[in-house]
């Protein structure tokens, strides 16, 4: 079940945290602009998450041919709730 938790392409990388914040993880993801948004909640710490092929900055996000989120951290659900309350 690939991009399960996605009815639009999220503008921000912490709009995606909030779309999956109640999902059945683990959440799997092809589109490339939600690789990116999940790359960067990754680095940030707010999710556990494996990118396909592994991350790597020299690539173009279109490479990459799925992520599969984990969990959402306590970072995640923090930041969650200094975004949104």
């Amino acid at each position: 079940m690939f991009d399960e938790y996605l009815s639009t392409v999220p503008a921000t990388p912490i709009e995606y945290l909030l779309e999956i914040e109640h999902a059945s993880f683990p959440v799997h993801v092809r589109d490339p602009e939600v690789i990116q948004a999940i790359a960067v909640l990754t680095a940030l710490g707010c999710v556990e998450a494996e990118i396909s092929p592994p991350l790597d900055l020299r690539r173009s996000f279109g490479e990459y041919e799925c992520a599969v989120v984990k969990k959402i951290t306590p970072e995640g659900i923090t930041e969650l709730a200094l975004e949104y309350g």
